[in-house]
């Protein structure tokens, strides 16, 4: 539990949050605001422990997210109502709005690359220096990231990922970088976009705040969000620069649930159609080989789309609240709606005693298309005109075992004492079931094996934090996998 708990007051303590909260309220219409990236998990378990409860309305299935939607969702809570599990999610999100870094460097290195990556993993290649700073002026936020990396997969030593400029007016947030995602509720994949690949730069809008509609019919949707963006992607593949678009609208009807609906496509780029008429046929999903004036041969096919829904449901069991999600992608179209679908289901719940606090979760995903009948292989991120597939630089846009692969994850956060934390997961995959090669990014052919890992962080003062990540395959896998037997990295960060 956070330390201050046991130290200052109750009274004091919903006196300072109270300040806090209206602090951070009143300066959100006026000031620009810094977006979230993906893979905090102690920020998203915080979260998603206060809405599960009903305390909080947020939304937890799209990042980026917003730090005003923190700020919205926390200013009202009263901690006096709240039991220590609560009041421990409520202060750490409170500590993370007012301790916030403007600038940070973080040295990681490494025996190999992590693979099979999950919401909560970081780095990319075998070694990275980063360097972190964001500047608000106004309404605009002006956000650095800056990295050179040891060995990369595409041979880019030095990145600006993560990095992007912004104005926010009114409820708006409108910018343009290159932002890692995540969409949907899983956490060890994202079917549709996951932070799996290097973020691809474009233009983007999100929606800051979740408040409902105040129209009548509208607000029977509740708490919702939406988010959009317009990519471009690298040079050196099948279609060069080709375009990335995508499109997720999520809402919670009731507190207990909250539902997503996304699109994205892969569009134009060198020798495709980029005509206006061909981008109204691909918002219409009038996309498919024999539709009303598509060619047979594919030449003037507008895309290779993808969308589909997830869902994400609170109830309580013996006291205890258990939460059930899904996620539902289709590969194709067939009448308006998502068809060869592949799937993800998943189950979780909060962990919290008087030595630690966190979640754990049990997670099944399959990524081969029509995924109960087993009848489509090799067809899941790849396309008949865009040959380089639903990938960027080398990997996947969606789930990181890529195509054709089942994996199974019980896995778990949590953070002991006020200085510690501890992510741990057990995995079985099966990968590239089909075994064709040069489909699967991960595996040549078919390989099964089970993983362990772990991650071990520790805050050394309020400026140094050293982490630990450790993975080792049971099984051995063939040599011409990515999977290494056994890595190890190690990371330290300084905030300033």
């Amino acid at each position: 539990m956070i330390s201050t708990a046991d130290t200052i007051p109750s009274s004091a303590r919903t006196q300072f949050a109270s300040i806090a909260a209206a602090c951070l309220l009143a300066a959100a219409p006026a000031l620009a605001q810094n977006s979230i990236a993906p893979g905090d998990e102690a920020l998203r378990h915080h979260l998603q422990l206060l809405a599960d409860e009903g305390i909080i309305d947020t939304l937890g299935t799209t990042w980026p997210l917003s730090d005003k939607e923190i700020a919205f969702s926390i200013a009202s809570v009263n901690a006096d109502e709240l039991n220590p599990a609560q009041s421990h999610s409520l202060q750490a999100l409170q500590q993370r709005l007012a301790n916030a870094a403007t600038s940070s460097i973080v040295v990681q290195y490494g025996n190999d690359r992590q693979e099979l990556r999950g919401f909560a993993d970081d780095f990319r290649e075998q070694g990275e220096l980063r360097f972190k700073a964001s500047e608000q002026v106004g309404l605009f936020t002006f956000h650095l990231e800056a990295s050179a990396v040891d060995k990369p997969l595409d041979d880019k030593e030095f990145r600006l990922d993560g990095s992007y400029v912004s104005i926010d007016w009114e409820n708006w947030q409108l910018g343009a970088g290159a932002v890692d995602h995540w969409w949907g509720p899983g956490w060890q994949s994202s079917l549709i976009l996951s932070n799996n690949a290097r973020p691809s730069p474009g233009i983007f809008l999100n929606r800051n705040t979740t408040q409902a509609f105040d129209f009548p019919v509208l607000r029977k949707l509740g708490p919702w969000s939406f988010s959009a963006f317009a990519n471009q992607l690298e040079s050196d593949r099948h279609v060069p620069h080709a375009k990335l678009l995508g499109a997720r609208f999520t809402f919670k009807p009731i507190a207990s649930l909250e539902v997503g609906l996304t699109r994205t496509a892969q569009w134009g780029g060198e020798g495709r159609p980029e005509s206006f008429d061909s981008l109204v046929d691909l918002i219409l999903g009038n996309d498919n080989v024999g539709d009303d004036g598509i060619e047979l041969d594919g030449s003037n096919e507008p895309g290779n789309q993808l969308g589909g829904i997830d869902l994400r449901w609170t109830t309580r069991i013996a006291e205890q609240p258990v939460t059930f999600y899904g996620q539902l992608i289709g590969e194709d179209e067939s009448g308006g709606l998502p068809s060869r679908k592949i799937a993800l289901f998943g189950i979780e719940t909060t962990v919290a005693n008087d030595w630690s606090n966190g979640r754990v979760f049990l997670e099944a995903s399959d990524t081969t298309m029509d995924f109960l009948d087993d009848r489509f292989a090799n067809g899941t991120y790849n396309h008949s005109q865009y040959l380089s597939g639903y990938r960027y630089r080398g990997n996947v846009l969606g789930a990181s075992t890529d195509n054709d692969s089942r994996m199974l994850t019980f896995g778990g956060f949590h953070e002991i004492g006020a200085a510690n934390s501890l992510t741990w997961k057990a995995q079985y995959a099966s990968l590239n079931r089909d075994g064709s090669p040069g489909r699967n990014t991960i595996a040549s052919s078919h390989q099964q094996t089970a993983i362990l890992s772990a991650k071990i962080e520790r805050k050394l003062n309020e400026q140094l934090s050293l982490g630990l990540n450790a993975t080792h395959l049971l099984k051995d896998v063939s040599p011409d996998t990515r999977l290494p037997k056994s890595s190890i990295q190690i990371a330290l960060t300084i905030l300033n």
